[in-house]
């Protein structure tokens, strides 16, 4: 009974050495050309969000998978502007862009939040994001720092 429990803790302690953590590298196989973001608001009420816009140079065999921005992981879209490359992510912030159901009834209205806060592997500042990229079949996570603020748009 002994050996068994022994066996069991062994092999308990063996699968917990094994959980990977997310580790940034210190460098990127693409260059960030610039980055910033900006919030913008459209013409009807209620509705607004953020645009995160890197700019980035050299990443022919790198897919960009997820950003981590402003507490979300957010699935990018590659865009090709005047010839150069960015990497684009439009994060809505307005109530009905996070899937809150509006819930009728006979007598009263109530509201029912479909979405989840995401929780994210790192601790970042108002100004830094994370790329989630893959090189072949591997994953890697590069920061980015000092994300330049741009004025609020406002859409008619």
């Amino acid at each position: 009974m002994k050996t068994v429990k022994f066996i069991l803790l062994i092999c308990i302690i063996v699968s917990f050495s094994q959980c990977n953590t997310i580790k940034l590298t210190a460098t990127a196989p693409f260059k960030i050309t610039g980055a910033n973001y900006h919030t913008w608001v459209g013409g009807q009420p209620g509705v607004h969000g953020t645009n995160l816009i890197i700019g980035v140079y050299n990443d022919s065999q790198v897919i960009v998978k997820s950003i981590y921005f402003r507490n979300r992981k957010n699935q990018p879209s590659i865009e090709n502007r005047k010839g150069k490359k960015y990497v684009v992510v439009n994060i809505p912030t307005s109530k009905r862009n996070r899937n809150e159901e509006i819930i009728e009834t006979s007598t009263k209205k109530t509201k029912k939040s479909t979405a989840t806060k995401n929780e994210i592997p790192f601790k970042l500042a108002s100004d830094q994001a994370v790329i989630q990229y893959m090189v072949g079949n591997k994953t890697f996570y590069y920061k980015i720092l000092k994300i330049k603020k741009k004025e609020t748009l406002f859409y008619p």
